[in-house]
């Protein structure tokens, strides 16, 4: 049975870098939770052949966004270690030894890269506090005037040798993402006009700016940003990931000559979802990672739109980009899939980069093996598919206990992912947000279900939920657990639902519009639309699923809103959130706890001190998921070291139907 423990403690590779000449892996491990104020984690080399890997750095602070120079002979990083939770950027060989610190600089650094030349690295830098405004905070003078006095985020330059850094975009530009361009004189920029991560879902550009000359061009401007933003290897073409549709969603790649035209779709009418673009050998093609239904393939694009795989490994999911050698011959990346834990993997391709990759010749092999003793414990997953509304087909993922031919129907828990443009991939899904792995080795089977207006399915897919928010998708969802009941694997007694964010609305319009689930668990959800929209980061997402705002249409969201609903609920919930959560406001949890508490609903609210919409303290993700493991296996009856470990302060919690239950707050450390 794999434990809370095991779940919060264990370690998690990253950011895979392949040097140069291909000969080792440079790659993150840092803990999925952190015990103190500040994230540890150190950076780890691999040789590409495999063999022992050894730490390059400590681990004492946060390094992290290791970057080989050009030649191969240095590893550059960025580190909190002068001055904990603002970085500055480290150089140290190949071969280890002692971090240079070249950067005077520190603060909200991030995006290291090296120049194509290796004269320079850059790195996006939040501009640092004035002295006046330090001055103010000190004296307590420190007002908040919303949307003013913005801190935007600009490119650096700075030079390893002399330690000179200088700021290369104008005032007042936000810089979300940069790409050098192979001549190493000019950088590509997507850009917005404010720092609000709402600018994503609105209007931004794609500009160049000149490294020597400061010169700023404006290229183009487009809905949604130009993510992954790539160059072709004779510097006149711009590659990036783009929305094909309605939602804002950087589905497609899309092509611009750098002097101007219009866009040109390179993956038109793909039927799966991209979700990373990166350059191949120096940008002769361009490598991409998609997800086709559950799984994620690697594929090479070329400029032209012929695509090809590069990895022969079909299934399973590759997390973030894959990172390749120069030449294009040999990469590597993060691997999972819903059996085995994420590691780091490696394969060879033939130097031809027109060629597939045959699979025996590919030579792909794990080079780490951080949790062994966690991998063993894992449940069997499986693809499923059934019929919602006629003719439509919904996949989804089975997570089952390893004894279950040994039982009758089984508990089952329906776990609806965020979004809701997302997926639950063929994944490894076992932490404090994810619950299929540590449910199905109590006992409990899990099913996890790409509704409508998920990823991995093409561009209708992913916009069937325009105009029909909380339809189609809540139907998709009820649907796939009515099959199981009906294969004889669910009880239909003992039915659960749960989810985190997106996941915790539907959660909670499921429960308004049917009482067949026995449990629910509600985190970081939304209850009321119309509220949420402006409570939120990021208002004009909704804009992807309707067509006006709740300020000009409000009916159409209110319609939606499980608020609205909430005296027909009847299924005992806990629910929780972050009191920080900036995505998704506490106040959401909030007010469908207090109208549930006031109609003598049976309901629980737990909400958790600094934590925003990810948790991240190793006390709260132990405390989230003991309280959801034992809320479950309590009411679905199931057995759970955690149900038998009562504590006090969840005494109320199994009150019965009709009697409100007390909200609570997660215990300061």
């Amino acid at each position: 049975m794999l434990t809370v423990e095991e779940l919060v403690t264990m370690r998690r590779p990253s950011d895979v870098r392949i040097s140069p000449d291909g000969e080792l892996v440079a790659y993150v491990v840092r803990p999925v939770s952190r015990e103190g104020e500040h994230w540890e984690s150190a950076i780890w080399v691999v040789p590409f052949a495999g063999g022992v890997p050894w730490q390059f750095t400590s681990g004492l602070w946060d390094d992290r966004e290791p970057r080989w120079s050009p030649d191969g002979w240095q590893l550059a990083f960025l580190s909190d270690r002068a001055e904990r939770g603002k970085f500055s950027v480290y150089v140290m060989p190949r071969d280890g030894g002692e971090a240079i610190r070249v950067c005077d600089q520190t603060g909200e650094i991030s995006g290291l890269e090296w120049s194509p030349d290796g004269r320079f690295l850059s790195f996006l830098m939040v501009e640092p506090e004035t002295d006046e405004e330090r001055r103010r905070r000190e004296q307590r003078d420190d007002a908040h005037v919303w949307e003013s006095d913005w801190k935007f985020q600009r490119l650096w330059l700075l030079n390893p040798s002399t330690k000179e850094a200088r700021v290369v975009t104008p005032e007042r530009v936000q810089v979300w993402e940069y790409a050098w361009a192979p001549d190493g004189q000019r950088v590509a920029l997507a850009v917005s006009w404010s720092p609000r991560v709402d600018d994503l879902y609105r209007e931004t550009a794609v500009a160049v700016v000149d490294i020597e000359s400061g010169d700023y061009r404006e290229l183009f401007r487009l809905r949604g940003l130009a993510e992954d933003l790539v160059w072709s290897a004779d510097g006149e073409w711009l590659a990036y990931r783009g929305p094909a549709g309605r939602v804002v969603h950087g589905e497609y790649v899309f092509r611009r000559r750098i002097e101007g035209g219009e866009p040109e779709c390179l993956t038109p009418g793909y039927e799966g979802t991209v979700e990373s673009l990166g350059s191949l050998a120096g940008g002769q093609a361009l490598v991409v990672v998609a997800y086709e239904g559950v799984d994620a393939r690697v594929y090479r694009l070329d400029w032209g739109g012929e695509r090809a795989l590069l990895c022969p490994r079909v299934t399973g999911s590759w997390h973030g980009a894959v990172s390749g050698s120069a030449d294009g011959s040999r990469w590597a990346g993060v691997w999972s899939d819903g059996e085995h834990v994420p590691d780091v993997w490696a394969w060879r391709t033939p130097h031809d980069i027109s060629l597939e990759v045959p699979e025996e010749a590919a030579g792909l092999q794990r080079l780490t093996n951080l949790h062994p003793e966690i991998e063993r414990k894992l449940c069997p997953v499986r693809l499923i598919e059934w019929e919602s509304d006629p003719g439509v087909v919904v996949q989804g993922l089975l997570v089952m206990p390893r004894d279950e031919s040994d039982r009758e129907r089984l508990p089952l828990v329906v776990q609806i992912h965020g979004g809701p443009t997302s997926l639950w991939a063929n994944e490894f899904a076992a932490s404090w947000h994810d619950w299929a792995q540590p449910l199905a080795t109590r006992g409990c089977a899990v099913l996890l279900p790409n509704p409508r207006g998920s990823t991995g399915r093409g561009t209708a897919w992913i916009n069937a939920l325009f105009g029909d928010v909380g339809g189609g998708e809540y139907r998709d969802v009820v649907r796939g657990v009515e099959s199981l009941v009906e294969r004889g694997i669910a009880d239909p007694a003992r039915l659960g639902v749960a989810g985190w964010s997106w996941g915790g609305y539907l959660t909670a319009w499921t429960i308004t519009q049917t009482d067949r689930f026995r449990a629910a668990f509600m985190g970081a959800g939304l209850c009321n639309l119309v509220s949420d929209n402006n409570l939120g980061d990021i208002p004009s997402a909704n804009l992807s699923y309707f067509e006006r705002t709740p300020s000009e249409d409000p009916d159409a969201y209110w319609e939606r809103s499980p608020i609205r609903f909430v005296s027909r609920v009847t299924t005992p919930i806990l629910i929780v959130h972050g009191e920080e959560d900036q995505r998704v406001s506490v106040c959401e949890s909030i007010q469908f706890f207090r109208a549930l508490q006031l109609l003598g609903k049976p309901c629980q609210l737990v909400t958790y001190p600094r934590e925003k919409h990810g948790f991240e303290e190793r006390q709260h993700q132990r405390d989230l998921l003991t309280r959801l493991l034992r809320w479950f296996a309590e009411r679905l009856d199931f057995p759970a070291p955690e149900r038998e470990r009562q504590q006090s302060e969840l005494a109320g919690a199994t009150e019965p139907v009709g009697a409100g239950m007390q909200a609570e707050s997660a215990p300061e450390r």
